[in-house]
């Protein structure tokens, strides 16, 4: 039986003992690395996003807590002068649907590291994507890909040769969807669209570590993202004697999903065959000093209902599934 009745999902019992089981050793193995369980309220007071599912409490505008980390920064701001360092957190979170066979309710866990010294950034992100790493084998997935990407591979030229919102946003759609065409008919006649076209290549080079890499330093950006090129190359000398078996770890130079959010290093994990990345993350700087606080952040979420889903269509990638 299916594991969802559009939008809510109802689970059976094979699938709430899967859920059960899943939280349970995803937050055991956070705990265990120092994190922390911080749970915000379901309710969310404060001004809602438009995706959020919102309904009147007496005369007041209050919406379902549709995002961990926007409800966990309230509650940081309003309780914490100085924000704890490592927390964890797992439950529900409620959005409206894109498409019609998404639901509405998705369960998560995850994890986000807060800090105040920049210079602690390229350790924090490698200790996020340790943990990242360990997340099939403790929800017993048989294997795994492990996609690293770098938000500023793309937002920095962008920025530095002045793009509006609108082309930017038609460039992003375009490299979403690894459609180099479709770049070029975005950036139409705009004075730097043969550099951009030749870094968007770059940038869609088949996903191969040191290669992507060695290919980077020949884009026309090159000087600009040395310092992005140089930290990624950190990241893979680290991760790579790591690697659990059965898990692969790719660059993903033109990951771009998210890139007005995240600031640097994304991280992604995949099943093989799996159409929607099982876990995602990455780091988002921007997002407590537009809050007010000069702290820095990263973190990443375990898409705990694209892991049911999964586990229902292809059980064979489970143990004991």
């Amino acid at each position: 039986m299916p594991t969802h009745t559009p939008h809510f999902p109802d689970l059976l019992f094979p699938a709430a003992k899967r859920l059960r089981h899943w939280e349970g050793v995803l937050m055991h193995l956070l705990e265990e690395q120092g994190y922390e369980e911080l749970r915000p309220s379901l309710v969310l007071r404060e001004p809602v996003e438009t995706n959020s599912i919102r309904f009147f409490d007496g005369d007041h505008l209050v919406a379902l807590r549709w995002d961990f980390t926007v409800a966990l920064a309230r509650m940081l701001m309003r309780r914490f002068p100085e924000p704890p360092r490592r927390i964890a957190y797992a439950g529900d979170v409620f959005r409206h649907a894109g498409q019609p066979w998404e639901p509405v309710e998705h369960f998560e866990v995850g994890c986000e590291h807060i800090h105040t010294d920049p210079s602690e950034s390229p350790d924090v992100d490698v200790e996020l994507a340790r943990l990242m790493m360990s997340v099939p084998a403790v929800i017993g997935l048989r294997g795994g890909i492990l996609a690293l990407g770098h938000a500023a591979l793309l937002s920095r030229p962008m920025e530095q040769e002045g793009l509006s919102k609108e082309l930017a946003a038609r460039l992003v759609w375009a490299l979403e969807r690894r459609a180099l065409h479709r770049a070029e008919e975005a950036l139409g006649d705009h004075p730097a669209a043969k550099r951009l076209l030749a870094h968007a290549e770059t940038l869609l080079v088949e996903p191969d570590g040191e290669a992507s890499l060695e290919a980077l330093g020949h884009s026309p950006y090159a000087a600009l993202l040395e310092d992005e090129r140089a930290h990624l190359q950190r990241a893979l000398t680290k991760l790579q004697p790591l690697l659990p078996p059965n898990l692969i770890l790719r660059l993903d130079l033109a990951d771009v999903k998210g890139h007005d959010y995240y600031t640097g290093p994304t991280l992604r994990l995949w099943a093989p065959g799996a159409q929607q990345e099982l876990a995602a993350g990455g780091r988002y700087d921007r997002f407590f000093p537009e809050l007010g606080r000069p702290w820095y952040a990263a973190g990443f979420c375990v898409r705990l209902t694209r892991m049911l889903d999964l586990a229902e269509t292809r059980p064979e990638l489970f143990e004991n599934a």
